[in-house]
């Protein structure tokens, strides 16, 4: 083999390495993209925003009950994360109506965003952590 055709097979060779990490990278951002499954994040900022609007939102402190008695959000509903699949059709009966949850560090709110969206609730947003409410807390 000649030199030119030795480079040639080394291009094509490294384009279908790329070509195929680009490809992958692309699906697995589609499969955790927020709009394919319907989960995403909202902002503390975002939230007080949108209040401060008038916007009508079901805020969802997912924390435990003691949590919860230290501060919480004010108007919160408290639903641990692990009740919200018995207790989300009673205490939340419109499954259009805006939804936003928290816990204490974003990982139990996480999991209860999905859990809505898997019972059929159309807009559910993730604000996390309740350290980044810096608007002031009830309790």
């Amino acid at each position: 083999m000649d030199k030119t055709f030795k480079l040639l097979l080394l291009f094509l060779a490294i384009s279908l390495v790329v070509f195929a990490l680009v490809g992958c990278s692309k699906q697995v951002s589609k499969s955790t993209d927020n709009k394919s499954d319907g989960y995403q994040k909202i902002t503390a900022a975002a939230v007080k925003s949108r209040l401060d609007n008038g916007e009508k939102l079901i805020i969802v402190d997912v924390r435990t009950k003691e949590e919860y008695d230290t501060g919480h959000i004010k108007n919160s509903i408290l639903i641990p994360y692990d009740e919200i699949e018995a207790k989300a059709a009673s205490l939340l009966t419109d499954k259009n109506a805006s939804i936003v949850v928290y816990c204490r560090s974003g990982r139990r709110s996480e999991i209860a965003a999905k859990s809505l969206l898997k019972l059929g609730y159309t807009n559910v947003a993730d604000m996390g952590a309740i350290s980044d409410w810096k608007y002031g807390l009830d309790k």
